[in-house]
Order: structure tokens, then sequence, then C-alpha cells
């Protein structure tokens, strides 16, 4: 004949396990903080590649510090807001540059049917090379797409 086990025995027994979870908790979470590469602005996931395919896209992202990139906003606190322009490269992959003029300072852009006018009606291609002579080109970020995601590396530009 069974007997019931008694209350202090499984009371102790389940205390027994909650100490050894919490024990491997605080093990293994310290653990994973150390492994992880850190989040910056160096891999920020700005849209899906969805979103991007059926055309450009404006995001504002807020960085962690100012880089002196054209259209950056203070945010407080020692962050900044930045205009993105993500869309569909002229010959496959994604570009993204930054939303403001590189001429005139408080110029947002405006995605056009074409490609990127600013306030003054100056204009670029989507990828940020100018439509007109003498036109400083945008300023390009780095991007990956990664299991669906677009990723932009707004701590560098890209050279021409």
């Amino acid at each position: 004949m069974d007997e019931p086990v008694p209350i202090r025995r499984a009371a102790v027994g389940c205390l027994v396990i909650a100490l050894a979870g919490l024990a491997v908790a605080l093990i293994v979470r310290p653990a994973i903080f150390s492994l992880a590469p850190p989040r910056d602005d160096s891999s920020v996931t700005v849209a899906t590649v969805a979103e991007v395919s059926a055309g450009p896209v404006q995001r504002e992202v807020l960085l962690s510090r100012s880089y002196g990139w054209p259209g950056e906003r203070d945010a407080g606190g020692g962050r900044v807001q930045l205009g993105l322009i993500v869309a569909p490269a002229a010959f496959s992959g994604v570009s993204a540059v930054a939303s403001a003029s590189p001429v005139a300072d408080e110029c947002p852009l405006e995605i056009g049917p074409v490609g990127l006018t600013d306030c003054e009606g100056r204009a670029w291609t989507l990828d940020g090379v100018p439509l007109e002579t003498g036109l400083p080109p945008l300023v390009r970020f780095p991007v990956e797409v990664s299991g669906g995601s677009v990723t932009v590396d707004l701590t560098r530009v890209l050279e021409d």
C-alpha cells in the first residue's frame, strides 16, 4: 500500500527545486549579457524587405550620440534623432540615405515619383545620386539585409 508523501517533504523538495532554478538564472543571465554583442548605432533595424520592395519608406531613428549627419536633431539626454529614407536600390539591394538636404540646413527631403527632392526643388535618385550637376550626393549608409530585416550602420557612411 502506498503511503502519501508528507507535506513537509514536498515543501522542502519544491523549495530546493526553486533555489536550483534561481541559481541557474543567476549564472546564465550575466553570461548572456557578457557574450552578446554591444547594442549601438552600428546595427539599427529600420524596415522589412517587404516594406522596402513596395517602395521607399521614411523612418525616424534614435541614435545614442551625434555623428554630424545632415538633419540630426537633439532628442535630449545626449541622444539624437535622424530621418532616413530606405528604398530599393537601382541595380538590386536596398539603399539608405539621410532624409535631409546636404545643401540647405533644415530642408527635409520628400519622396517623389522619380526620386527625392528637397524644399527648394533640388533632386536626387533614391540611391542618393544628384540629378543636377554641382550638387553633392546624399549621405548614404551601409545596409545589410538579413532574415527579411533591413539593418543600417549609422556610425559610418558609404564613400563614392
